[in-house]
């Protein structure tokens, strides 16, 4: 979507000068509560950060994801999937028996992904229990892709979706946090976003799209996820069956906002480091880049003699892409807000999300995508301002305080 490296840093520098004022006060909340718990030390440092910022999280909400659990078993949740697809799609899962010899391992559930109309679309194979020397990650990705034949037909397309969830007992179904439960709907998004592509070439179907739009589909799952309205149509207590309450919803998207600001300003200096690194050669040690961009991008002091950059994994495989995460969640936060926000089922605003973002894969320009869902061009203060909005403003239609 951002087509050149000079867009990706206007985003980023815009960002960072929206942000400020809310990452200082961020900052601040943290640095008192540091002098609260150690007078001697009174300079926040960036291992601070992620400690302090969870830490006036528990202090303001008190957010036990025990608590919120036995309403989120795996079933429950597969089945909220199932009608939110099926009401903004006419899309639904249906279990089928592999074959022998079709999975590697005998917990792996196949799922054919049939449309109301359409019929078959695709499978998904969902390996989502834990299990020894299994990677410890959640993710999607493609066996085979879709594309049009020789013969004028379809090839379907395959995928699996791997989780690192708690297999169930003998007593207790699969239970799933609040953020196990937003990775399932997030791993999910990407998964339709292969079902319901529809192009020539398998190399450019579904995810296989320019990496700034990839996580669009994934992330605007996401909203779906923290929506009462949506969240209200499967969350029931496994053994009593009571729906989880509104204000457990209300106080965990609240939450996430502690220190929202401080936290996108951190990843912001990541993408700039990045953008840096990939960009015109320097006359400098990526170290002393490192300092440059993180007393510009972040605010908290480097520390001599640390070279953090050697632990960014993500510069490898996704050099000079970090930026989407933001980029897509900017863009995620636009389609939610304008075409969802009223309604998180409308099936109209479905079907034009199937007709043009999730058709096209990677065979289409990005922003051309995104402008026949919006109706319009965003601009890089729109993105902008979508980012901010959601720090300051409740994006989840339903979850407001009861």
């Amino acid at each position: 979507m951002a087509e050149n490296p000079e867009t990706v840093m206007k985003f980023l520098e815009l960002l960072t000068e929206r942000l400020a004022n809310r990452t200082a006060k961020d900052f601040n909340m943290m640095r008192e509560m540091k002098i609260e718990l150690n007078s001697r030390s009174t300079v926040l440092m960036p291992w601070d950060h992620p400690y302090f910022s969870g830490a006036l999280r528990a202090e303001k909400y008190k957010i036990e994801p025990s608590q919120y659990s036995p309403y989120f078993s795996l079933g429950a949740c597969m089945e909220g999937l199932n009608n939110l697809f099926s009401q903004l799609l006419g899309v639904s899962f249906q279990a089928e028996e592999p074959r022998t010899g079709e999975v590697w391992s005998d917990d792996v559930r196949k799922l054919a992904v049939v449309h109301e109309t359409e019929g078959l679309l695709g499978y998904i194979y969902c390996d989502f229990f834990r299990r020894p020397e299994k990677p410890h990650q959640d993710c999607h990705f493609t066996i085979r892709g879709g594309r049009l034949k020789e013969d004028g037909q379809y090839q379907l397309p395959v995928v699996v979706l791997i989780l690192s969830l708690p297999p169930p007992s003998r007593r207790t179904p699969t239970l799933l946090t609040p953020g196990m439960m937003e990775n399932l709907f997030h791993e999910m998004g990407h998964a339709m976003h292969s079902m319901l592509g529809r192009t020539r070439y398998q190399h450019v179907t579904g995810t296989r799209c320019s990496t700034d739009f990839a996580e669009v589909p994934s992330i605007l799952m996401e909203f779906f996820a923290t929506d009462y309205r949506v969240v209200n149509q499967f969350a029931r207590h496994y053994q009593t069956g009571k729906p989880l309450p509104k204000s457990m919803v209300s106080r965990l998207c609240e939450s996430k906002r502690v220190c929202g600001a401080a936290d996108a300003q951190l990843q912001v200096f990541y993408a700039a480091l990045d953008q840096v690194y990939h960009g015109k050669p320097k006359q400098q040690s990526t170290t002393e880049i490192l300092k440059e961009m993180q007393e510009k991008f972040y605010g908290l002091p480097y520390v001599p003699n640390t070279a953090w950059q050697l632990r960014f994994s993500h510069l490898i495989g996704y050099g000079a892409k970090y930026y989407s995460y933001l980029m897509s969640r900017a863009v995620a936060s636009m389609v939610w807000r304008q075409c969802f926000l009223k309604d998180p089922f409308n099936r109209e605003m479905g079907e034009r999300y199937r007709r043009e973002m999730l058709a096209h894969g990677g065979s289409k320009e990005p922003m051309l995508m995104v402008q026949g869902m919006l109706q319009r061009s965003p601009t890089i203060e729109d993105l902008v301002d979508a980012l901010v909005a959601d720090l300051d403003t409740d994006s989840t239609g339903g979850a407001e305080s009861s």
